[in-house]
């Protein structure tokens, strides 16, 4: 059945979730679209309604009120108890509830159309509770017009909206079935009240929200380490290794520990140590640890700690923590696989080092970072595992393949429709393995390319509204933008080129545009 809209909204129940996915592995002929979530402005009693699902097809037009949980009713007052045991009391019965949103669906129909089509229309409702059984007799509404649990499990789906369709077919009227054409004129009328496409700014704010609600999940980490002086944690770009970092500083800085984090890139450090909190930590890029005295800390924190893993930078952290890295307190949080190589260097043997030391070992494997489309198109272009995302969906990444003496012109229709879809420009990097000017947003139009800034830590630190922000790959590792457009690294056949793509990709929080010119070559080729 097709979906609209064609993901699960924010803000839908568990049970809502469940049946969206269930409507949309099924196959009925008689009911081809289901309306998620039809706002309806005008109710019989009410000043606004919902449906839940509004399906449509030849058979007529079917309301669905779904319910989770357990139901029932006292003294003619309804209650519902949710999955964690909570009891709520319910305004109407859920029956009452899907009655009365299509009766007003119904008036609402006919005051826009008029009697004809609607006056042959079946118009049917029902209730959907998928986590209980629902056996009680009333003369207030018919067993078919229910579904359960039990029904969900042994009936199924298509014999029970087969059962609905004949009960309310066989009421009393001159109704029939419905043409396509009936079908369209229904749909085009109702969706434009119901399936209006998010503009990417919506979309890229609703992928925040989520993004702000899941890095809590990484916070349990926090409390498996407590009890070790030794940890390393590790999990690919995404998994939230910066986040807790930044925590962990906090937390312990708060606790009158002496804090040190650090990290190769200055930039990273920079931006890390302007978060509110870390004020009584010590932040400094690695470059800057030599400046300090022996046992001078009594944690060390490393972020990116890939790119330190060598027997000369562990030196280096070994005389500024107090007890060293045998008998201290310290936390490296790594991604080994994927980006060893674009910045410093990693040696097997000093990573053997650190093992004997026998940290705590944690594996983060939720990535809270990047959209399931980010994920999925990463993984496919370099081999990397990113985790399981659990940021739900963005946009699909796109990947642009115009001929170079167009790449311009490509990537400046892409910004024309970010600013059409009311996208902060500052919200928007442009990624490169090579400088500004030599790179394919060199070639952008006039108008494009003085309104964009080569980022520095000033501009990190206070974006200007309005301006797009460049940097290069290398440099932007440990950062991350809503919106990335990223110059593909050349053929990935090279362990840096693969590095760089993955780098560069998985900086993406909502959208993702992968720009990869047509050389002349290419173009005779195909």
């Amino acid at each position: 059945m097709r979906m609209i809209p064609d993901r699960v909204p924010s803000g839908s129940s568990q049970a809502e979730r469940r049946i969206f996915q269930e409507l949309r592995e099924l196959e009925v002929p008689e009911w081809t679209v289901a309306l998620h979530s039809l706002n309806l402005p005008e109710h019989v009693r009410k000043r606004v309604c919902e449906i839940d699902f509004l399906l449509v097809g030849e058979r007529g037009l079917l309301a669905l009120e779904v319910k989770g949980g357990v139901v029932s009713c006292r003294k003619g007052i309804w209650h519902s108890r949710d999955l964690r045991g909570r009891r709520h009391r319910l305004k109407e019965s859920p029956l009452e509830q899907a009655s009365t949103a299509m009766f007003s669906l119904e008036n609402r129909l006919r005051n826009h159309f008029g009697a004809e089509l609607p006056g042959r229309t079946v118009f049917a409702h029902g209730v959907v509770l998928p986590d209980c059984d629902f056996d009680v007799a009333s003369a207030e509404w018919d067993p078919a017009m229910v579904m359960d649990a039990h029904q969900i499990a042994t009936t199924g789906w298509k014999a029970w909206l087969d059962a609905l369709g004949t009960f309310w077919e066989e009421k009393p009227g001159s109704r029939a079935r419905l043409s396509a054409a009936d079908v369209k004129r229904y749909l085009e009328f109702l969706r434009p009240d119901f399936d209006q496409i998010p503009t990417l700014r919506q979309l890229s704010q609703q992928v925040e929200a989520d993004l702000t609600a899941l890095t809590q999940q990484q916070y349990r980490a926090l409390d498996l380490g407590r009890s070790n002086d030794r940890i390393i944690f590790e999990g690919g770009a995404g998994t939230g290794k910066t986040m807790l970092a930044a925590e962990i500083c906090r937390r312990s800085a708060d606790s009158g520990v002496r804090v040190l984090m650090t990290c190769r890139s200055g930039v990273l450090a920079t931006f890390v140590g302007d978060q509110p909190g870390l004020e009584k930590a010590t932040v400094v890029p690695f470059h800057r640890v030599a400046e300090f005295d022996a046992a001078s800390f009594d944690l060390v924190v490393v972020d990116e700690a890939q790119d330190l893993i060598n027997t000369a930078d562990l030196e280096a952290i070994d005389r500024v923590l107090a007890g060293g890295l045998a008998d201290g307190r310290w936390i490296f949080l790594l991604d080994s696989n994927n980006q060893r190589g674009l910045v410093g260097h990693y040696e097997a043997e000093a990573m053997a080092s650190l093992n004997r030391q026998r940290p705590a070992k944690l594996v983060l494997v939720d990535n809270c970072r990047n959209t399931s489309e980010i994920v999925t198109a990463t993984q496919q272009r370099t081999g990397a595992d990113l985790g399981v995302t659990t940021a739900g969906h963005g946009l699909e990444v796109s990947v642009l393949e115009p001929p170079v003496n167009e790449a311009g012109r490509a990537i400046g229709e892409v910004l024309d429709q970010l600013v059409d879809d009311q996208v902060p420009l500052e919200h928007v990097v442009l990624l490169s393995a090579r400088d500004f000017a030599e790179s394919v947003f060199g070639s952008l139009p006039p108008v494009w390319r003085q309104r964009v800034d080569l980022l520095d830590l000033i501009r990190l630190r206070s974006p200007t509204p309005g301006r797009i922000g460049f940097a290069d790959i290398a440099r932007f590792k440990g950062l991350e933008s809503p919106f990335v457009l990223l110059e593909s690294p050349p053929p990935v056949d090279t362990n840096a080129a693969r590095t760089e793509l993955y780098v560069g990709m998985t900086r993406a929080r909502a959208a993702l545009w992968v720009v990869s010119p047509i050389s002349p070559a290419r173009q005779g080729q195909a």
